[in-house]
């Protein structure tokens, strides 16, 4: 026999007796199994904080990051886009050119760039599950390997459960930070906003 595979996916007992995803990634988790197929299944309690941590993470601020990633809009951070406005406007004043003109060769440039992003990324992130190993990566959160073919990063296995509250907020934050870095920040005034956004989404999925 070969080693089995271990599927981890947070679940809740309807009150019809069936047991669903706690969250939409859980959902996609649980759609890779194949129809008709048997599986065990190992039952572990989480604690309503565990729960919690589970469905603010996995429940709102991984869609809502991966909902921004997937628009070509996304990955032009809120800096970079300001940084090229900035040297717009002293390029026009310099030079006597037309503002409005470089204003918008500037934004083509900048949907190319996330465009090529886009690309880059969306050929190896085509799921919410391969968002989150990245975006795990991204916050610091890896353990290296030395392969045939190289230093590989691979995503930690992140148990809530084990989790403090403490540790919970570093890793949380991590996440939040690249997201706003590379999506999140095109999108929103501030980081409270989105960070609020994030909320919303967990309370709308619960």
């Amino acid at each position: 026999h070969g080693r089995e595979a271990v599927i981890e996916a947070a679940v809740i007992r309807t009150p019809a007796g069936t047991l669903a995803a706690a969250t939409a990634a859980d959902a996609e988790i649980l759609r890779g199994l194949q129809a008709g197929r048997a599986y065990r299944v190992k039952v572990t309690q989480l604690s309503d904080r565990s729960l919690r941590h589970h469905k603010l993470f996995f429940g709102g601020l991984l869609p809502l990051a991966y909902e921004y990633w997937q628009p070509s809009g996304g990955l032009v951070g809120k800096a970079e886009r300001e940084t090229v406005q900035w040297v717009v406007r002293n390029m026009a004043r310099q030079t006597g050119a037309n503002e409005a003109v470089l204003q918008e060769a500037a934004e083509q440039f900048l949907q190319t760039l996330a465009r090529l992003r886009a690309e880059k990324y969306g050929a190896v992130l085509q799921s919410m599950e391969a968002f989150r190993k990245w975006l795990t990566i991204e916050a610091g959160y890896f353990d290296m390997y030395e392969t045939p073919s190289g230093i590989r990063k691979e995503a930690k296995s992140i148990s809530f459960a084990q989790m403090d509250q403490e540790a919970f907020n570093d890793f949380y934050r991590a996440c939040f930070d690249v997201a706003w870095n590379m999506m999140l920040s095109a999108k929103f005034e501030n980081q409270e906003a989105a960070l609020r956004a994030a909320e919303e989404m967990m309370e709308f999925g619960a």
